[in-house]
């Protein structure tokens, strides 16, 4: 079954642009390297400063390495001067998706 990670980050005010932009350059050079994953939204709402990433992984194994891989760790250290708090991390079963 696929797994649905989701991991929400409390950005600090005045840095909304600078953590999407590390997400996104994370999550396009993570793509590449783990074929497990399959598919990256990254969303955010600057007004309340959030911003969230989904992956899909094949399985909730491939999904847990993820805390282990070392381009992991170097984008939250990258991030954690620009965050509030811990970021969360969930891993989900994907029941259903649909696309058009």
């Amino acid at each position: 079954m696929s797994n649905v990670v989701e991991f929400t980050m409390n950005v600090k005010p005045g840095h909304y642009a600078e953590v999407v932009e590390l997400y996104s350059e994370f999550a396009c050079e993570f793509q590449l390297i783990d074929p497990s994953l399959h598919t990256v939204h990254i969303l955010g709402d600057e007004g309340s400063g959030v911003v969230r990433g989904i992956g899909i992984f094949d399985t909730r194994v491939a999904a847990n390495e993820v805390n282990s891989n070392a381009l992991f760790a170097a984008f939250n250290d990258a991030v954690a001067p620009l965050i509030s708090g811990e970021p969360t991390r969930v891993v989900l079963d994907l029941l259903h998706g649909w696309t058009r």
